[in-house]
């Protein structure tokens, strides 16, 4: 185990794991310490060796970062202006690898993440979730840099843990104390393209989601509350239930399901059907429908005997062999949120391996 200050970091394979407690700027400095090498790695060989190397107009893509640091919440500028005190990079260059995913998604956009939540019939025992993060195939150069941050607020905050990369100070995949488990997936091809500088990042919306709410009511509340700075699909689950949230620019709404009560697959398309929309092309955004139906149809396969197993074979099946996981499939997860277990997976490079989320987001005794 490696510590700085009140922090710790230790590694399971490949996958850090880093422990943080106090204030936003402590949290923020121990994060930068102890993640070091990993934003050295990602600012040198993802920012400038890659990113800024192979853009017509780098200084568009600083501006970017900036616009979207701008409107940060200040705990969590808070975070990244520790992170600077603790690491050898400056804050202009945190705010860059803050943005990885936000810039390197400036000219292509092929996010597809897959989703599965199972509870009720379809579940064996308490609800099991299913998450396939998908992103630009280059990204599987940066496996070591993947980091479960868990932050222990000083403020009263609840306790919470995101998993992503190095230095990105938000929520795509998170958990809190209570154990409400949240995923985002894209929603560009039912939402649209519209992208608001203007507003607080919706990945950093749900972060304090998370820091501040315990139950899922209070989430869907946030919700009802927050406008989104991009279109999203967002799955929130405690242990007995899970909800989907079809967050367009405009609106949100929480798809209703009454044919498949203790079953929800998210994709990249919205499918409550209030909208009123068409189905989007298969082929033109990333085989949305077909992947969205493959799960359908392994979890009715399934009904019934579905456990954290039999959801690690399911997210294990290929597109091609009637699943979801493509070659963009860049980290999984099987998450058990009544029982605090994740098992975390990188697709030939780390086979599942089973975290206690109770331990890293427990209070730290004494």
């Amino acid at each position: 185990m490696e510590t700085f200050e009140k922090g710790s970091k230790i590694k399971k394979d490949k996958l850090n794991i880093i422990d943080l407690h106090g204030t936003w700027r402590e949290m923020g400095r121990q994060y930068g310490a102890l993640m070091a090498a990993e934003l050295r790695d990602i600012y040198e060989r993802a920012i400038c060796g890659r990113i800024m190397k192979e853009s017509a107009d780098p200084q568009g893509l600083k501006q970017q970062a900036e616009k979207f640091y701008a409107n940060y919440p200040y705990k969590f500028k808070e975070v990244l202006r520790g992170m600077s005190e603790g690491s050898d990079l400056t804050l202009e260059e945190l705010k860059l690898v803050n943005a990885l995913e936000v810039i390197a998604a400036m000219t292509i956009m092929p996010q597809q993440c897959s989703g599965i939540a199972v509870w009720g019939d379809y579940a064996e025992g308490p609800l099991v979730y299913g998450r396939n993060y998908d992103y630009l195939p280059w990204f599987k150069e940066f496996d070591e840099d993947i980091v479960l941050a868990c932050f222990h607020p000083g403020d009263g905050s609840l306790a919470v843990a995101t998993l992503g990369y190095a230095g990105e100070i938000y929520a795509v995949n998170g958990m809190n104390e209570k154990g409400i488990f949240l995923e985002l997936n894209n929603g560009m091809p039912s939402g649209g393209a519209l992208w608001y500088d203007s507003r607080v990042p919706a990945v950093t919306e749900l972060f304090s989601f998370l820091l501040d709410c315990s139950t899922l009511d209070e989430i869907e509340s946030c919700f009802q509350t927050t406008k989104a700075n991009f279109a999203y699909i967002v799955g929130v689950a405690d242990g007995q239930t899970a909800r989907c949230f079809e967050w367009p620019v405009f609106e949100v709404k929480r798809r209703e399901s009454h044919s498949r009560p203790g079953l929800t697959v998210l994709t990249n398309h919205f499918t409550e059907f209030s909208w009123g929309l068409p189905r989007p092309d298969d082929k033109t955004y990333w085989m949305t429908r077909t992947r969205r139906q493959n799960l359908l149809t392994l979890a009715k396969h399934f009904k019934g005997t579905i456990n954290e197993k039999v959801m690690m074979d399911i997210m294990d099946s290929k597109i091609e062999e009637l699943g979801a996981t493509t070659e963009l499939t860049l980290y999984q997860m099987v998450v058990v949120p009544e029982r605090y277990e994740l098992w975390f997976k990188i697709p030939g490079a780390q086979e599942w391996t089973p975290i206690d989320m109770k331990e890293i987001l427990k209070p730290r005794e004494g």
